[in-house]
C-alpha cells in the first residue's frame, strides 16, 4: 500500500498559524512591558465602568485609571479633595507637624536643661528666679492698667460735663477717648498674659523636672523626634 504524502498546502498552513501565534504572543508581550504603549483611561460613570481615549468633563472629579491594550492597569489618579476635604487634610497636617514639632522641642529641653544645670537644686533655683521675675512684670502690668483706667476715666468725666452743661464733645477729646480706651484693652490683654504665665509657672517646674530626671535616667540621650514636616 503506497504512503499517503503529505498536503504541502496544510504544512503551510500549519507554519503560518504557529508563526501568528507566536507573534501574538510577543505582541502582548510587549504590550505589556513597553511604558510609552497606547493606554485607555477608565473611570466610573452611574455605577459603571467607562473607558475612553479622552476624559469627558463629566468625569473631570472622578478616580480614574490607565489600562494598555493587555487590560493591565498601568498608573491610576484619585478623584481630587473636594474643598472640605482638602481643608480637612491641610487641618490633620497641620496638627500633624505640630505633634512632631512639640516632640522635637522636648528632646531639645531635656538635653538644653541637662547641659545647662548640673543638678535638680539647680533647675529649682533658676525657676525661681524667674517666677520672681515675672510676678514683678505682673505687678507692674497692674500699674499700667490702673493708669490707664484713670486718665480713661478723666477723659470720660471731662466728655460728660460737656454734654451736661449742653456743649458739644470736641473732636480733639473724642480721639483722646479712643485712644485711650484702646490702650486700656491693650494693657488689659498683657495683664491677662502675665497672669497665665505666672499662673503656669509651678507646672512648668514640675515639666522640667520631669524631663531632667527622664534625660538623666535614659544615659544623657533624649528620646527619639519624628522631623516635623513642612
Amino acid at each position: 500500500m503506497e504512503a499517503r504524502r503529505p498536503n504541502p498546502d496544510l504544512r503551510r498552513l500549519a507554519t503560518a498559524a504557529s508563526l501568528a501565534a507566536a507573534l501574538g504572543v510577543a505582541l502582548s508581550a510587549q504590550a505589556q512591558t513597553k511604558p510609552g504603549g497606547k493606554t485607555v483611561s477608565c473611570w466610573t460613570e452611574h455605577g459603571q465602568t467607562v473607558c475612553g481615549d479622552a476624559i469627558p468633563t463629566s468625569a473631570a472629579n472622578s478616580a480614574r485609571r490607565e489600562i494598555n491594550a493587555s487590560g493591565v492597569t498601568v498608573q491610576t489618579f484619585p478623584r481630587p479633595l473636594t474643598p472640605s476635604e482638602q481643608s480637612a487634610k491641610d487641618a490633620a497636617d497641620k496638627t500633624e507637624a505640630a505633634r512632631a514639632a512639640a516632640q522635637a522641642s522636648q528632646a531639645r529641653q531635656q538635653m538644653a536643661l541637662a547641659t545647662t544645670y548640673p543638678s535638680e537644686d539647680a533647675l529649682r533655683k533658676a525657676y525661681g528666679e524667674r517666677s520672681q521675675n515675672v510676678h514683678a512684670s505682673l505687678v507692674a502690668a497692674q500699674a499700667s492698667l490702673a493708669s490707664h483706667r484713670l486718665e480713661l476715666s478723666r477723659s470720660l468725666l471731662r466728655a460728660a460735663n460737656n454734654e451736661l452743661q449742653g456743649r458739644p464733645v470736641a473732636k480733639a477729646l473724642n480721639d483722646t477717648i479712643a485712644q485711650q480706651a484702646s490702650a486700656v484693652n491693650t494693657a488689659y490683654t498683657d495683664l491677662q498674659h502675665k497672669r497665665d504665665e505666672y499662673a503656669s509657672m509651678d507646672g512648668e517646674l514640675q515639666q522640667a523636672l520631669q524631663q531632667y530626671r527622664d534625660y538623666k535616667q535614659n544615659g544623657g540621650i533624649a528620646p527619639a523626634a519624628a522631623t516635623p514636616q513642612p
